[in-house]
């Protein structure tokens, strides 16, 4: 029996060294596969995300219906624009600026004496036509009322008849000595003749008998 029990336990004994001994070698792992590490590497697919739900938009108005088209008018319906001759005043408004223009040029051109200034300026009043228009009268009457004034301010002139030309009309004035005609010609701007056109006085002529021959003028009035 004692010998059953010592077999026993030097069996236990040896297995029990055997199994120390094995434990104990190194463990040599297989080489890795590379197709299976590739396949464990592949990552896993993310989870899908839930789909966006779009915000609710209020319902859209009914959209308003366009109205009918409108026919074009008719021929018959088409406004016609009919060209007016201007009106006469205004007519007469420009031959007076131009009349004048032509004046205020010959007065103004290169001259050499003031006598050929002077009948520069005739030569365009004459040039006009003559004229017997109802301002004419007027005029006359505004020539007439200067040659007063003259003759009771400063001394008696000689008149020659007025001319009268679709420019204006003239009148010739002869005063007897210079200084007659410097102090008749200082009153000219001052001088009030009513409701005419404007009045002017030409350059004089000096005459070897020591008088002065002068010519007024009363231009076209603008109408009203």
């Amino acid at each position: 029996m004692s010998k059953l029990v010592w077999s026993v336990g030097g069996v236990g004994v040896l297995l029990a060294g055997t199994l120390t001994v094995w434990l104990q070698r190194p463990v040599e792992l297989p080489a890795e596969d590379p197709f299976t590490a590739a396949a464990v590497t592949i990552d896993s697919p993310a989870p899908e995300a839930p789909p966006a739900v779009a915000p609710s938009l209020p319902p859209r108005p009914p959209r308003a219906k366009a109205p009918p088209p409108v026919p074009p008018p008719s021929r018959a319906q088409t406004p016609v624009t009919v060209a007016r001759r201007p009106p006469p005043l205004r007519e007469e408004g420009t031959r007076a600026t131009q009349l004048r223009g032509r004046i205020a040029v010959a007065l103004r051109g290169d001259h050499p004496t003031p006598v050929a200034r002077r009948d520069a300026v005739l030569s365009e009043f004459f040039a006009s036509g003559k004229s017997q228009e109802p301002w004419t009268q007027e005029a006359q009457t505004a020539l007439e009322r200067w040659r007063e004034a003259i003759t009771s301010s400063v001394l008696p002139v000689q008149w020659e008849p007025t001319g009268c030309y679709s420019a204006g009309c003239l009148a010739q004035v002869k005063f007897p000595d210079a200084a007659s005609y410097e102090e008749a010609h200082r009153r000219v701007a001052g001088l009030q003749l009513g409701e005419v056109g404007p009045h002017m006085q030409l350059p004089p002529e000096h005459l070897p008998s020591g008088e002065v021959v002068v010519s007024w003028a009363v231009l076209r009035p603008e109408p009203l």
